[in-house]
């Protein structure tokens, strides 16, 4: 019995020293990969949250619910906006077929999707407390490349589908994460992070008809034998 006692030894200091130096040795190199992850992530969650507005609107058109609705992005410094938004707005069929029949403006396709006309709508994320609207606001790191308000329209059967003028022509709104290893790709020293490209680009993609998605831009995808970068869907 006092020889198994008199066997039973701890650590020494210099054994807890070594252990310390390899964790820390550890931690260092990893922290940064960690890092990126985290901030990957969260960029991630915010498009997948901006994606989420377009889809459940456009849901709520199928439905019935509404049948002309909005998809409102404000910028930061608009209205005292201090966040990149984007609001769903929803007309029901009653007040559609009115603004059909009794206001001209409306049946103009640059005017119907006025980003500044809050008045027209039945509902409006902006202020309504009803589940099928909603307003989100996206983490101070994401931008996008227009300030002030633009818009996107959408019907049941395309037939009213229309857009502010920022986006007429256009079937996409792109968004960049901004801030860590998502600028890393514009430091030219950083040959690594240059050929990887932008890790935080996305844009969200729809038709006349809905049929949302969200893509991610990707440096090394290849598009022919001689180019290389494109989007891909998430």
């Amino acid at each position: 019995m006092q020889a198994l006692v008199k066997n039973n030894k701890g650590f020494t200091t210099l054994e807890v020293i070594v252990v310390l130096c390899i964790v820390g040795i550890i931690s260092a190199i990893s922290y940064p990969t960690l890092d990126n992850w985290n901030k990957g992530r969260k960029v991630k969650s915010d498009m997948l949250r901006a994606l989420g507005v377009f889809d459940n609107i456009n849901s709520q058109v199928q439905r019935g619910l509404y049948s002309f609705v909005q998809v409102l992005i404000v910028t930061p410094g608009d209205s005292g906006n201090d966040k990149l938004s984007i609001v769903s707005r929803g007309m029901s069929a009653d007040t559609l077929g009115d603004k059909i029949a009794t206001d001209e403006d409306f049946r103009v396709s640059a005017n119907r999707c006025d980003p500044n006309n809050d008045d027209q709508w039945d509902d409006d994320g902006l202020d309504s407390q009803r589940p099928e609207v909603s307003k989100v606001e996206l983490d101070s790191s994401i931008t996008t490349d227009f300030s002030g308000r633009e818009a996107i329209c959408f019907s049941k059967d395309g037939r009213w589908y229309s857009t502010s003028d920022y986006f007429e022509g256009e079937n996409s709104f792109l968004l960049y994460g901004t801030g860590g290893f998502c600028d890393d790709h514009q430091n030219p020293q950083d040959e690594k992070a240059v050929a990887r490209g932008p890790q935080c680009d996305y844009r969200i993609v729809w038709s006349r008809f809905g049929n949302i998605k969200l893509e991610k831009w990707n440096e090394r995808k290849i598009v022919s034998e001689d180019q290389t970068g494109g989007w891909v869907a998430q």
